[in-house]
């Protein structure tokens, strides 16, 4: 698809509590509004001031009337290339919509989506909340049916575009990482196995045994306090094919593990080209920086090499 450019983006709520959203979203492929008592022909012909008087007559404050006199106005006159957005399944959903109001039996209105509804950015990208900005998702709280959000934000997030600063960032972070990995390389013996500790611990594992005291064939004897999983950590400075089989070997002997984690920073050329056994990971010093990162663990690493 090439991208969207939408000339307005508004939030709709598919009914009180969300009873439509499903239908809607994933079966009918429409926006739906409700006010069923609302004059269908005044709202085709525009007639606006009608709407809200007849609102007004109903016992609505001037200020509600007025609000939802154009929530409903937004619904009927909001042209083709408006953007509509709204979440369900812990996704947010996106489609633009044809312009004919139809009136159903009940006294909800009905507009055909163009195409479907999506939940999904350009690139296939799966639009979840937690990649949605929480200042976005604010709008969730909106206690009426329809209201207009950021258009840029909504427009760059399905076109998959990130915001400048958000590049700069990323370019930032992945410089850092590759800057560590020669800090992990020059590690002591000790000081690598330590940091391979902290990288489990911080993630929530529980070292059962006293690092370093373990049996030859084990590092590091971690569980998982939620499942009990149990599992093996090897951590080598530097190792080869040959001596992660045989420790492969030795860890499928070892009925009380589910997997092995074998971390060494300076693989022979045999062992970088190798892919892992089964029930086991390979760990390397790029993938090793990329934890420190997010364990918060570079500045420790930045003075265990002052």
């Amino acid at each position: 698809m090439k991208e969207i450019n939408p000339s307005a983006a508004f939030f709709v709520k598919l009914g009180s509590g969300g009873h439509w959203e499903a239908d809607c979203l994933q079966k009918d492929h429409t926006l739906r509004l409700g006010f069923d008592e609302t004059d269908h022909a005044a709202c085709m012909r525009g007639d606006w001031q009608k709407i809200r008087n007849d609102l007004l007559g109903e016992g609505r404050a001037k200020g509600k009337a007025t609000e939802i006199a154009n929530e409903i106005r937004y619904f009927y006159e909001a042209d083709e290339n408006t953007l509509w957005v709204t979440f369900f399944g812990n996704r947010m959903w996106w489609a633009f919509a044809r312009r004919e109001v139809t009136r159903l039996p009940d006294g909800s209105k009905t507009r055909s989506v163009i195409a479907k509804w999506r939940s999904t950015d350009l690139q296939g990208n799966s639009l979840s909340l937690e990649k949605i900005s929480g200042r976005f998702l604010q709008v969730r709280r909106f206690q009426g049916t329809i209201c207009s959000v950021d258009l840029e934000y909504a427009k760059n997030k399905i076109n998959g575009k990130k915001p400048a600063v958000v590049g700069e960032a990323e370019a930032a972070m992945r410089d850092l990482e590759t800057r560590l990995v020669p800090l992990i390389r020059a590690l002591s013996w000790k000081d690598f196995e330590l940091l391979v500790d902290l990288i489990f611990s911080n993630a929530g594992w529980q070292r059962i045994s006293v690092l370093g005291k373990t049996e030859k064939t084990l590092d590091i004897d971690l569980r998982a306090p939620v499942t009990g999983e149990r599992v093996m950590v090897q951590v080598k400075s530097a190792s080869d094919k040959q001596e992660y089989s045989r420790y492969h070997e030795e860890f499928l002997q070892a009925k009380d593990f589910s997997r092995l984690f074998y971390v060494v920073h300076s693989p022979s050329p045999d062992l970088a080209d190798v892919p892992a056994l089964p029930n086991s990971t390979i760990i390397y010093a790029p993938s090793l920086a990329q934890m420190v990162v997010n364990a918060g663990l570079s500045r420790w690493l930045i003075e265990k090499n002052t």
